[in-house]
């Protein structure tokens, strides 16, 4: 009877364990995000429900100075940006994303959040390859 029971118990870890699909996306903005967390170039930050979330904690961490989160947390945004609507929409969110920047530090982005351009290198990048590299 207790082999039964335990394997009642198993079966649910097993769904927890499977990565959602969604995560397997493909964008630019999604390799070098990725990328930069790979590199130990930024950490990863905490899991947001959606881009509005996230733009908020965006503008949280620039109201405390905290750069870093910042950075971490526009790219965030363009990665949800760009696998919900596109590569153009998420450049178009970029340019939106960096004319806070400068708003706010009344600097250029490079001199503002120098990070934030290390973590979104604009890169060639074969999605197809990086993919299956990571997977």
């Amino acid at each position: 009877m207790k082999p039964f029971y335990l394997l009642g118990l198993l079966l649910p870890l097993q769904f927890m364990a499977v990565q959602p699909a969604a995560a397997k996306n493909c964008s630019l903005y999604r390799l070098n995000y990725e990328g930069a967390i790979t590199q130990g170039i930024i950490q990863r930050p905490s899991l947001v429900r959606n881009a509005r979330q996230s733009w908020h904690l965006f503008h949280v961490a620039m109201d405390r100075n905290d750069r870093m989160e910042a950075a971490s947390r526009a790219a965030q945004y363009l990665v949800i940006i760009s696998e919900r609507n596109g590569t153009t929409a998420a450049h178009q969110a970029r340019q939106q994303v960096e004319s806070e920047f400068t708003s706010h530090y009344e600097k250029p982005v490079e001199v503002a959040m120098p990070m934030f351009e290390v973590i979104l290198a604009n890169s060639a990048v074969d999605c197809e390859t990086n993919l299956a590299q990571r997977l």
